[in-house]
C-alpha cells in the first residue's frame, strides 16, 4: 500500500508515534473481543513542526504500516484521501490567523448563535448556509478560525476545510469530503463504524462525484445517527468551508460545490455550512441563483464602524506590546505613536485588517527601531531595504493581473486614483466604452473595487490601493504616469463637450 506523506493525516501519524504501549495493548485486546475499531483520544499537535510537507523527525514507516494495517480497510482508505493541512488547527501553519482578542466579537457571536439556531433574526435562523464575504484582507479566515475554535469548545463544530491556493493538498475539492468525514469520525464513534463500512462496500467512492461522496461519506451515516438520537445530548452540526475562491483555478468547481451544499442541506436538514470567500462575480452569480437564494444568508465585511473600531483596538494593543517588549524600546520617543498616527492607519486600513497587520509586522522587526520603521511605512522617511507593504502589494498585483483585460482595468482604476469615487457612466464615455462595460471589466476585482450608489460610482474598498498604483516602485509594470493620464482625460472631456454642442 502506497503511503505518501501528503496523503497521511498529520494527526493520525503523530497519534501513532505517541501512543504508549499500554494503550496499544488495551486497544488490541478490545479489537479482538469486539467488532469495529475504537477511537483513540485526540492528541495535541500545538508543538509539532512540519517543514515543506515533510516531517522533521525520523518516522519508522514499518511501524506506521503495522498500525494502519490494524485499522479496518475502509477507515485506512479514508485517512489516505483526507487533507490534513485543511483542518482549522492544522500543524502546518506556524501562526494560523485568528482574530485579535476582543475584536470581531459581534460577528463571531452572530455566527455562533446562527449555528446553534438561537439568533434573534428568524430569517437568518431559517437559512442553513451563511455566506461570509469580504474584500481581500478583510479577515475572513481569521474569523473562520476563531469561530471554529469557539464552536469546538462549545460542542457545535462538525468539521472544517480551509482551502489554500498555494497548497496542492487543499486547493481543490478532491480531499474535501474525506477530510470532513474524518473529523466527524473523531466526534461520533458510531459514525466511524458506519462510514468505514460504506467505504468497504464502495472502495472507489473517492473517485465519484462530490455529491455522491457527500451522500456516502456524510449524509447517509449521519442520517442513521440522527434517526437513533435520543435528544438528550447535542449533536454538532456546523461545517466551516473557508477560502472557497481559492479552490482551484476552475470557477465551475466552486459553483458545483455550492450547489452540492444546497443538495446536502435539503437531505440533512440539521447541518449548517459557514462559507467564507471573496465576493467574486461567479460566486455572486451562484449565490443569486434560484436554488441558492432562499437557503443562504450573507454577511458582508465592509468598511463599517465596528471594523474601524476593532482595527483601532488592534493597533493600540500591538503598539503597546512593541513599547513594552521591543529590544529598542528605550529609543522610542514619548508619546509614540500619536493618536493622529493611529487614526491615520485606521483610516487607510479601510476596514481591512491586512493593512494594519502588515504595518505592525514591518514595525516590530527586532533588527530596527520601531519609530523609524513606522515613519518609513507612512512615507515620512526613505524606506529600508525591505519595503513596508511587500505582502499587500503582492496581493494587489495578483488580483489585478488575474483580470481578463488588465490594461483596461488600470485605465478605469485611474479615475478613483485621480478623483476619488467616480461615476461609472462618465468613465465609460471618457474611455469610449460601451454602456455597462465598467461593471463587466471590473467583475474580477470585486474584492478590491466596488460599484456603489446611484449613479454607480467606481470606489476602492482599500484606500491603500491608490497608494500602491501611484508608487512606481511598488506597482512595477502596473504603474501609470497619472499626470499624463489626467491630461488625456481633460482632452477627451473637451472633445466630448465639443461633439455635444456641434450636434
Amino acid at each position: 500500500m502506497r503511503l505518501g506523506i501528503a496523503a497521511l493525516t498529520l494527526r493520525v501519524v503523530f497519534k501513532i508515534l505517541n501512543l504508549n504501549i499500554q494503550h496499544r495493548s488495551y486497544l488490541h485486546t478490545i479489537s479482538m473481543s469486539q467488532p469495529g475499531p475504537q477511537t483513540p483520544p485526540l492528541l495535541n499537535l500545538s508543538n509539532s513542526i512540519v517543514s515543506g510537507g515533510n516531517f522533521t523527525q525520523q518516522i519508522n514507516h514499518n511501524q506506521i504500516l503495522n498500525v494502519l494495517n490494524g485499522e479496518r480497510a475502509g477507515f485506512a482508505r479514508l485517512l489516505q484521501n483526507a487533507a490534513p493541512n485543511a483542518l482549522y488547527d492544522s500543524g502546518h501553519l506556524v501562526d494560523p490567523p485568528k482574530c485579535h482578542p476582543n475584536t470581531r466579537t459581534a460577528i463571531i457571536q452572530t455566527v455562533i448563535d446562527w449555528s446553534s439556531g438561537t439568533t434573534v433574526d428568524e430569517e437568518m435562523n431559517a437559512r442553513p448556509i451563511l455566506w461570509l464575504k469580504g474584500g481581500a484582507g478583510a479577515g475572513k479566515s481569521a474569523i473562520a478560525r476563531s469561530v471554529a475554535e469557539r464552536a469546538c469548545k462549545e460542542g457545535l463544530l462538525l468539521g472544517t476545510f480551509f482551502f489554500g491556493a498555494g497548497d496542492a493538498t487543499r486547493n481543490h475539492v478532491g480531499g474535501l469530503v474525506a477530510t470532513l468525514s474524518y473529523q466527524v469520525c473523531r466526534i461520533l464513534p458510531e459514525f466511524r463504524d458506519a462510514v468505514t463500512t460504506s467505504i468497504e462496500d464502495d472502495p472507489l467512492v473517492f473517485s465519484r462525484s462530490l455529491s455522491a461522496q457527500f451522500t456516502t461519506l456524510i449524509i447517509r451515516p449521519l442520517s442513521i445517527i440522527f434517526a437513533n438520537h435520543s435528544g438528550s445530548t447535542q449533536i454538532p452540526r456546523l461545517v466551516i468551508i473557508d477560502g472557497l475562491d481559492e479552490c482551484s483555478a476552475n470557477v465551475d468547481s466552486q459553483r458545483d460545490l455550492l450547489f452540492t451544499l444546497q443538495e446536502v442541506t435539503s437531505s440533512a436538514t440539521l447541518i449548517r455550512f459557514l462559507v467564507c470567500s471573496r465576493p467574486e462575480s461567479h460566486l455572486n452569480n451562484a449565490f443569486s441563483s434560484p436554488r441558492m437564494t432562499n437557503i443562504h444568508y450573507k454577511i458582508f465585511l465592509d468598511d463599517d464602524y465596528t471594523a474601524q473600531h476593532d482595527i483601532w483596538l488592534y493597533l493600540e494593543d500591538k503598539f503597546r506590546e512593541i513599547k513594552e517588549g521591543h529590544v529598542f524600546k528605550h529609543k522610542l520617543p514619548t508619546p509614540w505613536p500619536s493618536s493622529d498616527t493611529i487614526q491615520d492607519l485606521t483610516y487607510k486600513s479601510s476596514g481591512q485588517f491586512i493593512y494594519a497587520s502588515t504595518v505592525i509586522r514591518y514595525v516590530e522587526s527586532p533588527r530596527h527601531r520601531p519609530d523609524q520603521r513606522l515613519d518609513a511605512a507612512l512615507n515620512l522617511r526613505a524606506p529600508f531595504k525591505d519595503l513596508p507593504f511587500t505582502e499587500l502589494d503582492a496581493l494587489y498585483r495578483h488580483i489585478i493581473s488575474k483580470a481578463e483585460d488588465p490594461s483596461t482595468v488600470l485605465d478605469i482604476l485611474a479615475f478613483p486614483v485621480l478623483y476619488g469615487p467616480w461615476d461609472a457612466e462618465i468613465v465609460e464615455q471618457t474611455l469610449q466604452l460601451e454602456e455597462g462595460d465598467v461593471e463587466v471589466i471590473l467583475a474580477d476585482l470585486q474584492s478590491l473595487v466596488t460599484l456603489d450608489g446611484y449613479p454607480r460610482e467606481v470606489k476602492f474598498l482599500h484606500k491603500s490601493l491608490g497608494d500602491f498604483l501611484c508608487d512606481s516602485q511598488r506597482a512595477g509594470d502596473l504603474y501609470r504616469d497619472f499626470y499624463a493620464v489626467r491630461v488625456q482625460h481633460m482632452a477627451r472631456s473637451i472633445s466630448i463637450v465639443g461633439n455635444t454642442f456641434s450636434e
